[in-house]
């Protein structure tokens, strides 16, 4: 249930002509945007120099736009021009310095290319001071495309946002990009994890044309230009999100209902790199034990900072609305990292009936202090800011019969050891951080210790 405006629909021939003439005003407008856009040159990772161009007007996505020939020329300023005129920051990347790059790694067979794209928007969007997390948009035409279905397939879910293509290569992709298949340890769920947008430019004699990846590709013509091209297939899915404090569609969530329910409800909080791996996956072992979840994506969320009295205004929200909805009547807090440090605030400032209907806590990888705003230093495993609150005193109001803390022997920031002897539960697992990856264990021993303190309650 993370929102998305939804995509064009696919069409091919004589009603794809028919949609073009229907976004006349989107190409007119592409048109007009190389005289405005603002372009800086910064160093962007393993993609090297990148050429940035900001948005025009309000942000409304990060795009990662691939040159068409081997280096990054004028032509593809104006295709970045042209998307910035809808509201993306544009990243440009020299595919030719990216390819060289990545041959140059040694330690590496494959490469995650998913992974630059993400670590370029959380460093640049929080320069641009957006209000609202935009996760990549991987772009290409030729060979670029074909990055751009890679980086597309092998993302875990919630990573990128989606992948246009056009008129991709016929050939084969560079050797020196050797992308990872995706990880098997991770959920992803059914297709692509992200929209997929292609688009071919007709030729004539032409009788058919392929479809790659399940899609259905928009025919255009000949004469339109590769700038609005790539405008027709993203700016839908440029935009940003609506707020509504009648119900909860403004919150970054997602659905999990069990398809055997039970009167068991869990609230999972993720880490702050957003709704993707470990969370993901502990949530979908819940479902499967008849446990309906609802997800919160903590990277969206706290992207702007937030107040513990807001966070827990909005959980209220949450708790009020699938509660009802789900016919729950046993409610289970669960945050990992980032999640799990802010979960205490959060509790402690429900409504009175609300908190009764907490009969557990589970806190996975329990740091001493919370910070309610993601922070680029945070990913990189530095200190919390020095706006962060400490959390045991806030621990020290919840009643400790209900709360569950889980941390790896190898885990160094972590407080769970600490509150040895205070009537918490305390799990200590293999590993660090992310537990050896054993998540489906994870959730048995957060299910076995709810059922537990449900029993004790009678």
């Amino acid at each position: 249930m993370i929102h998305r405006i939804s995509s064009l629909p696919r069409l091919a021939g004589a009603a794809a002509g028919a949609a073009l003439l229907a976004l006349g005003a989107i190409q007119a407008h592409a048109t007009e945007a190389p005289a405005h856009s603002a372009v800086t040159h910064v160093s962007g990772g393993r993609y090297g120099d990148v050429a940035v161009t900001r948005p025009i007007g309000a942000m409304r996505g990060f795009t990662v736009l691939f040159s068409a020939g081997q280096h990054w020329n004028a032509d593809d300023q104006t295709r970045a021009d042209a998307l910035a005129h809808h509201g993306a920051l544009v990243v440009g990347v020299d595919k030719e310095r990216y390819a060289t790059n990545l041959a140059a790694i040694k330690t590496e067979t494959c490469h995650k290319l998913y992974s630059d794209a993400e670590a370029l928007s959380h460093q640049l969007e929080r320069q641009e001071a957006s209000s609202q997390y935009f996760a990549p948009i991987a772009i290409g035409s030729g060979e670029g495309a074909l990055i751009a279905q890679r980086m597309l397939s092998q993302a875990p879910a919630n990573t990128m946002a989606g992948a246009v293509s056009l008129d991709p290569a016929a050939t084969k992709l560079d050797a020196r990009f050797a992308p990872c298949p995706a990880d098997p340890t991770l959920s992803r769920g059914k297709g692509l994890p992200g929209f997929f947008e292609q688009g071919v430019t007709a030729v004539a004699g032409a009788t058919k044309v392929s479809a790659t990846a399940g899609a259905t590709p928009h025919t255009f013509a000949a004469n339109l230009s590769d700038a609005d091209k790539l405008v027709v297939l993203t700016a839908p899915h440029l935009h940003v999100a609506s707020e509504n404090e009648e119900d909860v569609s403004d919150l970054p969530l997602v659905e999990l209902p069990a398809a055997h329910p039970t009167d068991m409800l869990a609230v999972v909080i993720s880490g702050d790199g957003g709704w993707r791996d470990l969370d993901k996956t502990i949530a979908e072992a819940l479902q499967k034990q008849g446990i309906s979840v609802i997800g919160w994506d903590a990277l969206r969320y706290f992207w702007s900072e937030k107040t513990p009295a807001q966070t827990s205004h909005d959980l209220a929200r949450v708790l009020n609305t699938y509660a009802s909805r789900w016919h729950a009547k046993h409610i289970a807090l669960v945050g990992y990292s980032f999640g799990a440090d802010v979960m205490p605030f959060a509790y402690n400032r429900l409504p009175d009936a609300l908190r009764e209907k907490v009969s557990y806590m589970s806190l996975l990888g329990f740091a001493p202090d919370a910070d309610f705003q993601i922070r680029v230093t945070g990913w990189l495993g530095m200190p919390a800011s020095d706006k962060a609150l400490k959390v045991q005193p806030e621990l020290a109001k919840v009643p400790p019969a209900i709360v569950q803390c889980v941390y790896g022997a190898d885990e160094k920031d972590t407080i769970c050891p600490a509150l040895a002897n205070t009537g918490i539960e305390l799990v200590k697992t293999n590993g660090s951080h992310h537990f050896d990856g054993d998540y489906n264990e994870l959730a048995t021993k957060i299910i076995e210790g709810w059922k537990k303190e449900i029993a004790a309650r009678g």
